[in-house]
């Protein structure tokens, strides 16, 4: 009997787990998935079913798969350098707020709206169609929403994210190769694709700093991300009766500690104007477990280049604690600076002291076909691209910390169940 082949393997599983997915939103009474512009936003898995999230990812993982090989080796190297073109073009003549969701538009009318002729208007959206999903053109030249749309008309936060994802990181991809060759093995967060693609000597850091408009739109870009992700079911903080959020921005992390574990003692350090709005923020019940501190905005010289835009990860530590937490701050620097944070909160660790660093870690090979894997390394590759910073694989971070002082043992890392990131941890015995 001939065995079975791969592409029929794939396809076969597709079946099986979309069968799955479908019974249960069937018997749920769920909708099926559509891009009709009233179609939910996200498939409506609840975390219990874990059996369903696993058949949805395993459908995606599969039909990624299949498509590829059906495509060919030979095909698969075109590059489709004409992909964003249209998405970015609706984005920047806002042709997605051109009409309301529910009703339709014509091209003349959107070219009325955004001063594009009728022409272009036309071969933009058409492109978004079949590229993108985005609008719909059911009947010729009637424009509805698609779920796409929908969701850029409404929700801002996720128009943003889409803006700042084509006008800030795309453009700094393009310029990666050419950074990697201007500046061979760099570590300076100056010397990007980023740099390059902004025409400056400046960081991603610096360049926003003297741009309020574009930092304040890659700070909403992030301002999404709320979650303790696995954090308070998964570590001792009852052990624990004081804590540092460094760069805690709004106080998220330290908010749902000190709400969880009464007994605790939490600060919040940031820059002086984030610290502001989270303390304006605080509950008045938790003003007594939660400070605010405004880190002081010192200057790094960065081989020859002043960035006054740093906050004091690269001065001394000031508050004497029993953890120091870090979510999502060591993948911006690369292992140059990375150790120089470890080794400015020495002078204030007393023997026991912990330090976390919650984040994503790179995975091994036995996991790199995963939907999550694919993430984990594509946000390494735009580390690089933004700052010459880095996901880190299991193994590299005992050296960090060894990298930083021998005072610090590094105790390991575990993933939560059903978390991004991972509870990565240290002691300092001194």
């Amino acid at each position: 009997m001939a065995s079975t082949t791969k592409i029929v393997e794939l396809s076969l599983l597709i079946a099986k787990e979309t069968a799955k997915v479908d019974g249960f939103l069937s018997r749920k009474g769920l909708a099926a998935p559509s891009f009709d512009e009233d179609a939910p936003q996200s498939i409506p898995i609840p975390d219990e079913s874990a059996d369903i999230k696993e058949a949805r990812l395993a459908v995606i993982e599969a039909c990624s798969e299949l498509k590829d090989l059906m495509t060919g080796p030979k095909e698969l190297l075109r590059f489709k350098w004409t992909d964003y073109v249209s998405v970015k073009a609706i984005l920047r003549f806002r042709l997605d707020k051109s009409f309301p969701v529910g009703q339709s538009t014509s091209f003349e009318a959107m070219s009325k709206f955004s001063g594009l002729n009728v022409m272009n208007v036309r071969r933009i959206v058409r492109h978004a169609i079949i590229n993108h999903h985005f609008f719909k053109e059911d009947t010729p030249g009637v424009i509805t929403h698609s779920a796409l749309t929908a969701i850029l008309a409404d929700n801002e936060l996720a128009r943003n994210s889409l803006v700042v994802e084509l006008d800030e990181f795309w453009p700094a991809a393009v310029r990666v190769a050419d950074a990697m060759e201007k500046w061979p093995n760099s570590e300076e967060p100056n010397e990007t694709g980023f740099s390059l693609a902004n025409n400056s000597s400046k960081s991603m850091f610096d360049i926003f700093a003297e741009e309020p408009f574009r930092g304040e739109r890659f700070g909403r870009y992030f301002s999404q991300d709320k979650t303790a992700d696995g954090l308070l079911d998964n570590y001792p903080w009852a052990e624990k009766a004081t804590m540092v959020d460094v760069g805690g921005s709004h106080g998220s992390v330290a908010i749902s500690i000190a709400e969880r574990f009464p007994h605790m003692k939490c600060y919040v350090q940031d820059l002086r104007d984030t610290v502001a709005e989270g303390a304006s923020r605080l509950p008045t019940e938790l003003q007594d477990q939660v400070t605010f501190m405004e880190q002081y905005v010192g200057d790094l010289n960065l081989t020859g280049t002043k960035l006054t835009t740093i906050s004091d990860f690269f001065t001394e530590q000031p508050v004497i604690a029993d953890v120091y937490y870090f979510k999502s701050i060591f993948h911006n620097w690369a292992d140059k600076y990375s150790v120089k944070i470890l080794q400015n909160l020495v002078p204030a660790l007393k023997k026991g002291a912990r330090i976390i660093i919650h984040e994503r870690i790179l995975p091994g090979l036995e996991s790199l076909t995963t939907v999550d894997a694919r993430r984990a390394i594509n946000l390494d590759v735009g580390m690089l691209q933004l700052l010459n910073a880095q996901q880190r694989e299991m193994h590299e971070w005992p050296k960090v910390f060894s990298r930083a002082h021998p005072g610090f043992r590094y105790l390991g890392a575990h993933q939560p169940p059903d978390a991004v990131r991972w509870i990565i941890e240290a002691e300092w015995q001194g």
